[in-house]
């Protein structure tokens, strides 16, 4: 087999939505955001960096608001469809002491990153799926706008493989 040791390599993402309900709870299908394929095949070890950024935009007012955001991220075999939960991400604005709040408009970038370290047994490609499982919104509007989803597939050993 011809294992590939070349120079890392770019693969950007797709956005899925861009408008999202006002509540979303755990029994329901999630959301997806994002997603980026990514070919691991032919590559020795490889190391799969996934980023995603956004902005997330909200406007709070009244008694106690409250924002909490639950995110996952999914990586999916392309050729079996088996799904494996890799991380969750929390968001949450609210008031530290419930009180009535006058209505403020905000944008705060969000950035998560998650290094997936496959091992050879891998040999595949994937999909990563960024996902919203968990939305309260209580004297709260949101949106998330521009989104952008990416993976740097980079081959190679852990750090301190060597060293045993």
């Amino acid at each position: 087999m011809h294992v590939c040791l070349g120079m890392p390599f770019l693969n950007c993402g797709k956005i899925c939505k861009d408008n999202f309900p006002n509540d979303l709870t755990p029994n329901k299908k999630p959301i997806n955001l994002s997603l980026v394929k990514v070919d691991t095949r032919n590559i020795e070890s490889p190391h799969v960096l996934i980023n995603y950024s956004q902005n997330l935009e909200f406007e709070i007012g009244g008694f106690n608001p409250k924002l909490s955001i639950v995110y996952r991220l999914i990586r999916k075999s392309n050729h079996t469809e088996r799904k494996r939960v890799l991380q969750y991400w929390n968001y949450k604005a609210s008031e530290v002491i419930p009180t009535t709040v006058q209505e403020l408009k905000t944008i705060e970038p969000l950035v998560l990153n998650f290094c997936d370290c496959l091992d050879d047994s891998f040999d595949s490609s994937f999909t990563y799926i960024l996902q919203i499982v968990e939305i309260i919104a209580e004297n709260t509007s949101f949106n998330i706008t521009n989104q952008e989803m990416s993976a740097i597939v980079n081959y190679g050993k852990s750090i301190g493989d060597d060293l045993s």
